[in-house]
């Protein structure tokens, strides 16, 4: 027989005390339901009772909400976990970065830490060219291998919180020859560095490439017909007081309402390398070999260009 109290009126929605003893009686295989609420106690928000003086022994007891919440409790639970599972949701909302000295970098190489806030600084010889906007093409460029930066931006990780990313592309303009640069690029690696107006805010040296899956065979890599790959910098090598996402988001550069191209990115990224394999063709093509070096940057072409 059930112990739920009768509803106190037609327009009364079920009180704390029938609530309660309505749990009482589920939970033993009891009666059903207290009265259904009004249109009036209805339209009220979800959880978001009218405040009023309560009468002696309507205090809502811990239990019997806990009881009543838990169900929907277990299923927000159970959508969180899912979303934390798919990366929909990140551990930070700032990247953290790396110390201010050098340190090993996961998965290859080492960062520029102790260089932080250092200005023109290079961990090649580069010259000046390295580090400037590119030229209007106008039909007559030198021929040569080329390096270009076929992408790059900010990638989230739930694993690791995240790294910046740069796509290389290879191009050889005015020459069919072959070009076959080695895996581990001479043995050095790749370096990037990134520059703001206060220095240098994240780089690295000695960076690995991922090649293409159809290029891991041998110790060489055929990037004749504009072959590539990808490095990536973990935030350990962004320097203390930034983040990966901004510094990302810095080598863009700005644009206005129509999209077009209004200057140069706040912060200035060179990526260089050297490889025998530039010298060599340089040399085939009657070219200085200079220095076996290939540097690109995300500097833009001045604006009217």
């Amino acid at each position: 027989m059930s112990t739920v109290p009768p509803a106190e009126g037609p327009d009364e929605s079920p009180s704390d005390a029938q609530w309660e003893a309505f749990l009482r009686d589920a939970a033993a295989g009891g009666a059903g339901a207290p009265k259904e609420p009004s249109a009036r106690a209805r339209s009220r928000l979800p959880g978001a009772r009218i405040r009023r003086p309560r009468r002696p022994g309507r205090m809502r007891s811990a239990t019997a909400w806990l009881a009543s919440a838990a169900p929907w409790l277990a299923v927000g639970a159970v959508v969180v976990f899912g979303a934390f599972q798919m990366g929909l949701i990140p551990l930070s909302s700032t990247p953290t970065s790396g110390p201010a000295k050098a340190v090993p970098l996961p998965g290859g190489g080492t960062s520029d830490g102790d260089r932080c806030g250092a200005k023109g600084y290079h961990r090649f010889p580069l010259p000046k060219s390295a580090t400037t906007p590119p030229r209007p093409s106008s039909g007559t460029d030198e021929p040569g291998p080329k390096l270009v930066l076929s992408h790059y931006g900010y990638e989230w990780n739930p694993d690791d919180g995240g790294r910046l990313t740069v796509g290389l592309l290879f191009a050889t303009p005015g020459s069919k020859k072959p070009f076959h640069v080695s895996r581990a690029l001479g043995g050095e690696g790749v370096a990037v560095e990134i520059e703001g107006p206060e220095g240098l805010v994240a780089g690295a040296h000695g960076l690995p490439v991922t090649w293409p899956s159809t290029e891991q065979a041998g110790a060489l890599v055929d990037v004749s017909d504009g072959g590539g790959g990808e490095v990536t910098l973990p935030l350990e090598a962004v320097c203390p007081g930034h983040d990966g996402r901004s510094v990302a988001k810095s080598l863009q550069p700005p644009v206005d309402s129509h999209n077009t191209i209004t200057g140069q990115p706040p912060y200035r990224m060179v990526v260089s390398l050297r490889d025998p394999a530039v010298g060599t063709l340089r040399t085939s093509l009657g070219l200085p070999a200079g220095g076996n070096l290939l540097s690109a940057n995300n500097l833009v072409l001045p604006v009217g260009s």
